[in-house]
């Protein structure tokens, strides 16, 4: 697919012409110099429109922001973008060293990044008001300034994946120390210093945020407009009115939808590598006691529930409809060839033990003695959507059709963001929905944030057995062990139908070509969506 960029005047988006220095420039020179460039990127609302990314779940770094670790935009392998140069780590994994790139600066004359303000960084990000998905391993962190320069994470145990901690998908945004002891949380809530080549102006709250674009970045890059715009809309209809109307050059639209924006001559962008993987899950499915009070007469506290619940979904259809035949069928949700403990025996027997086959769906129904074994057989399908991710409500609406096609009770429930972050944080979130797993993350970070203790209480398994074998992986440093360890865990996982795996995919955008040209990014954040310096205009 091609990668495409957008760029509009401020003069067509409702902003104003440039003023001319002096009338003799009306000239052929007019045309290159009269409109600020503006791109207009549209995606789904986030839970958190906070400037303080320790408030969020982590969905959404602001694009002025950066971590110490940076991804190639072709290959999305941990590259050297960020604010660290270079980095190595001892040999059993429990200390790292960053070495600060001596010319990186903050915006707003607040001065070089420094070690001090890494520091800073760390103790905003695990407080105990975070709110950041994956936060345990930071913690877990002692953090040491070295020298201005220099900064060191020890650990008590092996941190093999921390480098993708502190990359797209990070749980650490560097902000300036010298900003804080000058104006505190209220300078970083109203025009937070960052590092890259944007610098954030202002947030419209419920509507979105603007960033200015710095000349002469220290880092020597660029974006090639004056202004980024991103815009946050819920309502699949109004975004594909905003593209067709060319009120936006760069949506995330669902893609059932896409073939009328290809239709009226926008086009499509993918990320250059997969940027997520889908699945549903079941709320509050808890077996550890030495987690809390375990939940009693859910329906899918049955196996055959589960298993049930899998059969009845056509994923290929699904496929079809979702992602316009542009994903691939995923076995067990955070399990991928890239990394350690894929089994490729469980793809390989998916059809067999997940497949379409509703008459055994109906079957295992009837052996659970559902609906009349349980005092509340109603299974509630959470709708929401999230950036990157606008197929999630229509999801929740085929997993629903599906269910209720083999004799599954449903009820849909509308819920945004913050209130289902809210309700697991709770341990009150006994409903099945979609999730993600963007981007795709190492095996042993994306078992400890969505089926190991180590999240508690927001992780949607809390097994014994699991958490046995996971305490066992965090504490290996041999390879080949924690390859057999996570495969160990992917199977258990699988066999016990402990969620609903759905797909692994490519970030989409489509794109207006009259303003945008070309875009590259790896889809490794949350969204999908990042390098904003390399979205090419058209002119």
């Amino acid at each position: 697919m091609r990668n495409i960029m957008t760029h509009q005047s401020k003069g067509r988006l409702g902003g104003t012409l440039r003023r001319l220095v002096t009338a003799t420039a009306l000239t052929s020179t007019m045309a290159l110099s009269a409109m600020a460039q503006e791109v207009t990127v549209v995606m789904d609302p986030i839970a958190s429109e906070s400037t303080l990314y320790w408030e969020t779940e982590g969905a959404f770094m602001l694009p002025s922001l950066q971590g110490l670790v940076g991804n190639d935009p072709a290959t999305g392998k941990f590259d050297n973008s960020g604010l660290a140069e270079s980095w190595d780590a001892n040999a059993d994994l429990t200390s790292w060293t960053f070495k600060l790139k001596p010319d990186a600066e903050f915006s707003g004359g607040w001065g070089k990044v420094t070690a001090a303000d890494v520091v800073h960084s760390f103790e905003l990000h695990t407080g105990e008001d975070s709110r950041l998905s994956g936060i345990g391993n930071l913690r877990a962190a002692t953090v040491t300034a070295v020298d201005d320069h220099t900064v060191r994470f020890d650990f008590d145990a092996p941190q093999a994946d921390f480098l993708f901690l502190l990359a797209g998908r990070g749980v650490l945004a560097i902000y300036s120390k010298a900003q804080f002891d000058a104006e505190g949380l209220d300078g970083y809530k109203t025009k937070p210093a960052g590092s890259s080549p944007f610098v954030y102006e202002g947030t419209e709250l419920g509507q979105g945020m603007t960033f200015s674009t710095v000349d002469d970045h220290w880092s020597g890059k660029s974006a090639d407009y004056d202004t980024l715009s991103i815009r946050f809309v819920g309502e699949a209809a109004t975004k594909l009115a905003m593209l067709l109307s060319k009120e936006a050059d760069i949506v995330s639209l669902p893609r059932e939808l896409q073939p009328q924006a290809l239709d009226a001559g926008f086009e499509i962008i993918g990320s250059t590598q997969g940027a997520s993987q889908t699945a549903m899950v079941f709320g509050a499915l808890y077996t550890d006691p030495d987690g809390g009070e375990l939940p009693k007469g859910l329906p899918w506290e049955d196996v055959r529930v589960r298993e049930a619940m899998n059969r009845a979904l056509d994923r290929e259809q699904m496929m079809d409809v979702l992602y316009s035949g542009r994903a691939s069928m995923l076995p067990v949700f955070t399990m991928d060839e890239q990394y350690e403990g894929y089994t490729a025996e469980l793809a390989e027997n998916f059809p067999a033990a997940y497949g379409y086959d509703p008459e055994r769906a109906i079957a295992l129904l009837a052996e659970a003695g559902y609906p009349d074994a349980f005092d509340d057989p109603v299974i509630p399908i959470i709708l929401t959507s999230l950036p990157g991710n606008p197929e999630f409500p229509l999801i929740s609406e085929l997993a629903q059709a599906f269910f209720e096609s083999v004799g599954l009770q449903t009820e849909m429930r509308e819920m945004d963001g913050a209130s289902i972050l809210a309700a697991r944080r709770a341990r009150n979130a006994p409903w099945i929905m979609p999730v993600r797993n963007a981007p795709i993350r190492p095996a042993q970070i994306g078992l400890q944030v969505y089926f190991s203790k180590v999240n508690r209480p927001t992780a949607y398994v809390d097994d014994p057995e699991v958490n046995a074998l996971f305490d066992k992986l965090a504490a290996s440093t041999d390879m080949e062990e924690r390859d057999a360890l996570a495969s160990e865990i992917f199977t258990m996982l699988y066999d016990e139908y402990t969620h609903i795996p759905l797909a692994k995919i490519f970030a989409e955008v489509t794109v207006n070509p009259e303003t945008i040209k070309g875009w590259q990014f790896p889809g490794s954040t949350s969204s999908g969506l990042s390098h904003y310096h390399l979205i090419e205009t058209a002119e």
